[in-house]
């Protein structure tokens, strides 16, 4: 008898101590990766951009700084943004169709005989466009949408600051991005041109970043949440496989017509926690 009232001790003793204890929360880390479904068809990578401040734009000594790259302060709770900007076979799976340029049936379509493009960035889809994608998916707990050109840019410069050009340094020329290498920023070694966009992920060993993000600078241009300020023109960020060493800047801005589709312009996606 006694031995089964030092069991029953033990139990209630232990479920007490559970209930008692407080609940740990997962807080996911700086660059952690995870895949969330926000389809029915489609799963897809993030990465865990921190919460923190930081100074955007660039300072007055950066090359080719323009005067609409000022510096800012900029502060955020943390999201998740997409590890891959969207890729073709991504926008197939939710929309049922392919608009790129760069696919089997598009207008470059001789540039890319033979290839498997359903992992290249998706593009030749305007801002209108990215929001009726957006649209058809969802995710419990979390707003899905373009990312603000600030959160872009806090993502994009991974803790490293706004004090060199690029994430990883202040030299471009076709060796870390898909641009126009040809046209080098920061050295006068000319390096390779692929004239068209390629792999997503191509270049996340030459250049890995610290929050795990691929093609940040190059392959496709991004377009972003916001309007540029003053106009009815919508913000893109980061350069593409077209564009000089200088315009894959991380501090770079461009702007657009929404309805515009240009083949050297996509999209990656935010997940923003909804607020309790």
């Amino acid at each position: 008898m006694f031995h089964y009232v030092q069991i029953l001790t033990l139990l209630v003793g232990c479920c007490l101590n559970a209930a008692a204890a407080p609940k740990l929360e997962l807080r996911p880390k700086p660059g952690e990766e995870r895949d969330f479904v926000i389809h029915p068809k489609l799963k897809m990578r993030f990465c865990r951009i921190p919460a923190g401040k930081a100074i955007l734009g660039a300072p007055d000594s950066e090359k080719l700084r323009t005067k609409d790259q000022k510096e800012h302060s900029f502060t955020t709770p943390g999201f998740w943004l997409g590890k891959f900007e969207v890729m073709q076979g991504d926008w197939e799976s939710v929309m049922g169709m392919n608009p790129c340029s760069f696919a089997k049936t598009g207008e470059n379509k001789m540039l890319v005989a033979n290839m498997d493009t359903s992992q290249f960035p998706v593009e030749s889809v305007s801002w209108d466009d990215c929001q009726i994608f957006i649209k058809k998916c969802k995710l419990a707990g979390f707003e899905i949408r373009l990312p603000h050109e600030d959160e872009w840019e806090y993502a994009y410069r991974g803790s490293k600051g706004n004090k060199q050009a690029f994430y990883w340094g202040n030299e471009l020329n076709g060796d870390k991005a898909n641009h126009r290498g040809e046209r080098p920023y920061g050295t006068k070694i000319k390096g390779n041109t692929l004239e068209r966009p390629c792999h997503v992920g191509t270049y996340s060993k030459q250049a890995p970043h610290p929050w795990g993000l691929c093609d940040m600078s190059g392959n496709v241009a991004e377009w972003c949440d916001n309007l540029y300020p003053g106009s009815k023109y919508r913000v893109f960020r980061g350069g593409s496989w077209s564009d000089e060493g200088e315009f894959c800047r991380g501090a770079i801005r461009f702007r657009n017509t929404p309805d515009d589709r240009s083949k050297v312009i996509g999209f990656r996606l935010a997940l923003i926690p909804e607020s309790k």
